[in-house]
């Protein structure tokens, strides 16, 4: 009888123990956080965070903001709207906030694989440029160029480029890889924008046939450009975490 009333206090207690671990565990677990919304993004999720949400909850490193009912990224002096968080395949798709969809809108920000090459171990923010991605080159040129590369920028004409400054008569953009080859003379980069495909692709019905447009980088730079992320859930090993990185 006697032992038999230890046994029950000695199985209240761990039960005790047990739910006082748990809560606990779920106190100081930043992944056990409902989930945040902002405008059209409805499922933010670990390992990001909306500025604003509990100070123990996900990464601040992955801190991400709404404004006007936007989630915005901010990311090497520039700002991005976040059009899509892909959480199976690790990546976000992100827009330059100059860039507004079926206008004649540029970009702000100049961003390029070197930034993250240069920043990334020093970074906070613990994201890589997809490497799928290809630039969008802005160029301004102070003679016209006969050249199936360089397309007209439209939207800059008569009222200076997407950087502000003008120092020729003549402004275009090459999609894809510049090489130095590539660069007529009289001509300097003012910016260089990621786009997730090129247009040749994203149009493609008429195959390797296809004349490009500037609404068409445009249209191309409005659907924005992918970052993968680093984040490895609680649960898994670290050879789990470097087989992702590798595989990704």
């Amino acid at each position: 009888m006697f032992g038999g009333k230890i046994l029950l206090a000695g199985y209240t207690t761990l039960v005790v123990l047990v739910l006082f671990s748990v809560n606990c565990y779920a106190w100081k677990n930043p992944y056990l956080c409902d989930p945040s919304s902002c405008g059209n993004i409805d499922n933010i999720n670990p390992p990001f965070r909306l500025k604003g949400d509990p100070k123990n909850c996900r990464d601040e490193k992955y801190e991400l903001e709404c404004e006007n009912n936007r989630t915005v990224l901010h990311l090497f002096s520039g700002k991005y709207y976040v059009e899509e968080i892909d959480y199976h395949n690790y990546k976000i798709r992100v827009v330059d906030v100059g860039i507004h969809k079926d206008d004649c809108s540029l970009p702000l920000y100049s961003l390029t694989q070197y930034n993250f090459n240069k920043y990334y171990y020093d970074s906070p923010y613990h994201l890589r440029y997809a490497y799928a991605s290809s630039p969008v080159v802005f160029m301004n040129c102070e003679n016209p160029v006969k050249s199936s590369l360089y397309i007209n920028n439209t939207c800059s004409k008569g009222r200076g480029n997407s950087s502000g400054s003008v120092k020729g008569q003549y402004l275009y953009v090459v999609v894809g890889a510049l090489k130095v080859s590539d660069v007529a003379d009289l001509c300097t980069v003012e910016m260089m924008v990621p786009i997730a495909q090129p247009p040749l692709l994203m149009s493609g019905e008429n195959g390797g046939n296809i004349s490009i447009s500037f609404s068409d980088v445009h249209n191309a730079m409005a659907n924005g450009f992918e970052l993968y992320y680093d984040f490895c859930p609680p649960n898994w090993t670290s050879f789990q975490c470097l087989m992702r990185k590798i595989a990704v």
